[in-house]
């Protein structure tokens, strides 16, 4: 059978550069992507539910000459040199990597392999719809509904990162039977003769309808395909970082739920992720924010102390309806949790997460939509990278998709809150109040006494640890209070009760007026009529990089915004900067401070502004007390950065 390169042309048609709109959606991180859109596609077309569906990913290199028709593809990028020279320089650069790599006597190539699933039905007759069309042919185009992860017909083009020839080849074995391959280069668009340009993708195939190629290709000496699947050869992979790593990592985030309830299995090269050793591995990650939030998770799967609450049956017209249950939320409450829910669909992929439902409970949670209707509700509010549910997405009913949307955060938050709160009593825990209290108050009374004086003031204490390795986080801006409560209620629908905080003006050291003020009864508040040294100092660029610190808060008046920090720093600072913010669920928002005081001699507040307090004089490993007034009456789980000034 005579096979070759086919690069599509038209006359008058689109003319694409290297720049395409669906694999820059997978930017951020290709091998990220490729990981989750591959294991979401094998479990979308799973053969048998009653077992795994398992995932090879392989590297393997090749002598270059196993490149199907690789001089055709030579002559076809420099027809692509021919057309681009001198007009865009970013596809310039990829076709002189491409050649170059062809030019080599070897090359590397990743192999994706699935195994209990259904093959790419289709392929004999190219079908429009088919799965095999879907992903080979069609752009921006998904046939999956229900229960499946994909909807947009976007993630095939997550591989495509990973190839630096922007080429895969795709082999399956479906199951009716039908063995075929197929190349796609997916590149950009070239002169092909004086009147026809190439619409940008090419195709190895056997006829000028780019049809599939009958029988199965095999680049990999090693591997032969005995039953029903897919194999997909990433061509001209050749990652920076240690890919190994990065698959695993992707896989334990993102589908550690689907691989401990025995649904997924992936191997990565010789390495095997399963139900057996997917908790050994999550708990022996390095210990940093991301990984302990990754392990609270998974002890809620483990835990027999778990509560699961059914989502309530839900009516919102004849062709919306949900069953009782066709969503769950698992509840796990202890000390040091995250205090966040993981939102997942029917696949059990990790989506986001729904954060700041409450301040004073120490819990971690997992939101999992299981029903065939609500699952296919929430599939069309998804985003095509899969990592955001919007209301605005759900085409045919956008409000009627809000109101969906907005029950179900409510459901969360009020069953966290009515399952775990915990109760009032006459004694309450005490355990970290004496980092707040002067020992001469400790030794001159009783502990009854501490304990019922307390009980009238103190409504939270939250612990944290900051983090030796920190990432860069989204903050929003909200200098006035109206601003502030703006973005709390739209991003969380959280309203402020009682009496509202002041406007935050006022004078203080060094100049200026804004988010000044003072609280009244400190030992050592700001002097509002000292001036400010500003000038005589020689000025330095303050620091980006947070200073670790240790940290303990306790809401001590509500309504009055009244909070006791407690801060040790690592690291001894003449001048510093302590940053507020109220954690949001998918940024972080400045906390507007009102006023701040210190009842520590040897530490001095130089100044306010907005959301930060400016101090001198902190000594490592030696704790200070700063009391804070913030401009909001109203619970909210507060995050403090220290910095050098």
């Amino acid at each position: 059978m005579n096979t070759y390169w086919n690069f599509p042309a038209a006359v008058g048609g689109m003319i694409n550069s290297i720049n395409n709109a669906g694999l820059e959606t997978f930017r951020g991180n290709a091998l990220d992507s490729l990981t989750r859109e591959i294991c979401q596609n094998s479990l979308d077309a799973v053969k048998d539910k009653d077992k795994p569906v398992l995932v090879e990913f392989k590297s393997f290199s090749t002598p270059i000459n196993i490149f199907p028709k690789r001089y055709e593809l030579i002559r076809d990028f420099k027809l692509c040199e021919q057309t681009w020279n001198g007009r865009n320089k970013k596809s310039e650069n990829f076709i002189q990597e491409a050649l170059t790599i062809l030019g080599k006597n070897e090359m590397k190539f990743l192999r994706i392999s699935d195994f209990n699933t259904k093959g790419l039905e289709g392929a004999k007759d190219g079908e429009l719809g088919s799965p095999w069309s879907s992903l080979v042919k069609e752009a921006g185009s998904s046939n999956k509904e229900g229960d499946s992860g994909g909807s947009f017909g976007i993630g095939k083009s997550a591989p495509f990162l990973n190839s630096k020839l922007r080429t895969l080849f795709y082999s399956s074995f479906d199951i009716t039977g039908y063995q075929s391959h197929i190349g796609v280069a997916n590149i950009m668009s070239f002169k092909k003769n004086e009147n026809q340009i190439t619409l940008g993708n090419g195709y190895y195939t056997h006829n000028d309808n780019s049809s599939a190629i009958p029988g199965l290709l095999n680049l990999d000496e090693d591997f032969k395909r005995n039953e029903t699947g897919t194999d997909i050869f990433v061509s001209a992979f050749d990652p920076k970082d240690d890919w190994e790593e990065e698959v695993k990592k992707s896989v334990l985030t993102n589908f550690f739920i689907t691989v401990f309830t025995s649904k997924l299995v992936v191997k990565i090269n010789d390495f095997e992720i399963n139900n057996q050793n997917i908790g050994q591995l999550i708990y022996e990650l390095e210990d940093n924010e991301d990984n302990r939030i990754l392990k609270n998770y998974f002890s809620l799967l483990v835990s027999n102390k778990t509560i699961k609450i059914p989502y309530p049956s839900k009516v919102y017209s004849k062709e919306v309806q949900f069953e009782e249950g066709e969503a769950e939320l698992f509840l796990l409450n202890g000390d040091d949790l995250n205090r966040r829910v993981l939102m997942t669909r029917k696949t059990g992929m990790r989506i986001f997460e729904q954060k700041n439902i409450s301040g004073s409970i120490s819990f971690t949670g997992l939101l999992m939509i299981t029903g065939t209707k609500m699952n296919n509700i929430f599939k069309q509010m998804e985003n095509p990278a899969h990592n955001e549910w919007t209301h605005e997405r759900y085409e045919k009913e956008p409000k009627l998709a809000k109101k969906i949307y907005s029950e179900l955060r409510k459901f969360i938050r009020d069953t966290v809150k009515n399952m775990l709160q915990e109760q009032i009593t006459d004694e309450m825990d005490a355990v970290g109040l004496s980092d707040f209290l002067p020992n001469k108050d400790l030794s001159a009374s009783s502990s009854a006494s501490k304990t019922e004086s307390l009980n009238s003031s103190i409504k939270a204490i939250i612990t944290k640890q900051k983090e030796k390795e920190t990432t860069k986080k989204t903050r929003k801006k909200g200098k006035e209070t109206k601003d502030f409560e703006e973005q709390l209620a739209g991003e969380f629908g959280i309203s402020p009760t009682g009496d509202q905080g002041g406007n935050g003006t006022g004078e203080h050291s060094s100049g200026g007026t804004e988010g000044a003020g003072a609280t009244a009864s400190s030992n050592n508040e700001m002097d509002q009529n000292q001036q400010g040294d500003k000038g005589d100092r020689k000025e330095r660029k303050p620091s980006k990089n947070p200073v670790q610190m240790k940290q303990r808060y306790v809401c001590v008046d509500k309504n009055n915004g009244r909070y006791k920090f407690n801060i040790v720093p690592e690291k001894t600072l003449q001048r510093a900067r302590l940053v507020f913010s109220v954690v949001g669920e998918q940024s972080d928002y400045d906390l507007p401070i009102k006023a701040a005081s210190t009842d520590d001699g040897n530490v001095t507040i130089e100044k306010l502004n907005s959301n930060t307090v400016y101090l001198n004089s902190l000594a490592k490993n030696k704790s200070f007390v700063l009391n804070v007034e913030i401009d909001y009456s109203n619970y909210c789980v507060m995050e403090v950065e220290l910095y050098e000034n």
